[in-house]
């Protein structure tokens, strides 16, 4: 427990509203405590998840065990309200604390860059599979429900602004100037299109169209979709009638075709994941494995905007930084372009 606040240690050794049961629950909270540093959570994290538990009023003697359960759960899946807590606690705003907040998500999800140029995640794992799997700390990006949706939003949100700060797109004032630096890192241009992923999935799996999306999203946050320019997103069309959605906030961009039916490079990588013994989930970066309508896919695919509109800094941080000859994109993805 060396490094952690002393209140923190105070409340894993005397975790309030549990009576009879709190050594074992000092020793149960202190083992996933432990887990949580050696995965390279901060202190202050470490301290909103600690205040999280403890300050939860059901908090008893016969609740703990379900409630460190579903905490450790929560701590887990990517961009849940309690993640995001964690991941912003303490945060300051500037470039290098920015880029040092960063590299505790990507260290979370073993983040490396193959030598094809593809950003693999060695512990992002697959939620299928994650009760079956046991003493194996796996990331997941995963939405279940629309309450997790609007969450997750957040999450996204404060990425965004975290990337604007780190590439010098914010001034500390406003966010309307330019930045004086193109986004020129490998993994921060690839982890949009992971934070789009979970959004995909959750599409996918309730069968929603176009309709539907912009239908539940105004339901969701009382504000309508917005349809951008999407010609960067109609390689190989006929009719070029893809259609580019922004959720609001635009960072959350979606592509549909002529059908009204999702455009994602998520369709085709998962058509071609593996799912290890642990549980780590990885996906094929062999262009042979792809068909010309999967590889379409990935040409066109939806990702994450890190501006907050359209203008010179959705250029330098979005858009430029997508070129095939920017150095930032997977071979997998350039050579997909290249055929349409």
């Amino acid at each position: 427990m060396t490094g952690l606040f002393k209140r923190t240690r105070e409340l894993i050794k005397s975790p309030i509203g549990v009576d009879k049961r709190q050594t074992i629950m000092s020793a149960a909270l202190s083992t996933q405590v432990t887990h949580l540093m050696n995965d390279g959570w901060v202190p202050k994290s470490i301290a909103a998840y600690v205040d999280d538990i403890v300050n939860n009023e059901q908090l008893n003697d016969q609740t703990m065990n379900q409630i460190l359960s579903e905490k450790w759960g929560e701590a887990h899946r990517i961009g849940s309200s309690l993640f995001t807590t964690m991941f912003t606690a303490g945060f300051h705003r500037g470039g290098v604390p920015a880029a040092d907040r960063l590299e505790i998500l990507y260290k979370l999800l073993g983040m490396t860059v193959s030598p094809t140029n593809f950003v693999r995640m060695s512990r992002l794992g697959d939620w299928y599979s994650k009760d079956k799997i046991k003493d194996v700390d796996m990331y997941y990006l995963h939405l279940e429900t629309i309450d997790e949706v609007q969450d997750y939003f957040e999450f996204v949100k404060q990425i965004a602004f975290m990337v604007r700060l780190k590439h010098h797109a914010w001034n500390g004032i406003r966010s309307k100037y330019e930045t004086s630096r193109q986004l020129s890192t490998i993994m921060d241009n690839q982890l949009r299109y992971y934070l789009s992923k979970p959004i995909v999935d959750f599409i996918l799996r309730n069968d929603w169209r176009q309709e539907d999306v912009a239908e539940e999203t105004l339901q969701l946050t009382g504000t309508p979709v917005s349809y951008p320019n999407v010609a960067f997103h109609n390689r190989g069309v006929a009719k070029q009638d893809n259609v580019k959605m922004a959720l609001p906030g635009y960072h959350l961009e979606l592509i549909f075709n002529n059908q009204g039916h999702l455009v994602s490079m998520w369709e085709a990588l998962e058509a071609h994941q593996t799912i290890d013994e642990y549980g780590v989930l990885t996906f094929s970066e062999v262009p042979d494995d792809y068909s010309l309508a999967e590889l379409q896919m990935i040409a066109n695919t939806e990702s994450t905007n890190y501006a907050n509109a359209g203008g010179p800094i959705h250029q330098s941080l979005d858009v430029k930084p997508a070129n095939r000859y920017s150095g930032l994109e997977s071979d997998l993805r350039n050579y997909a372009k290249k055929q349409f």
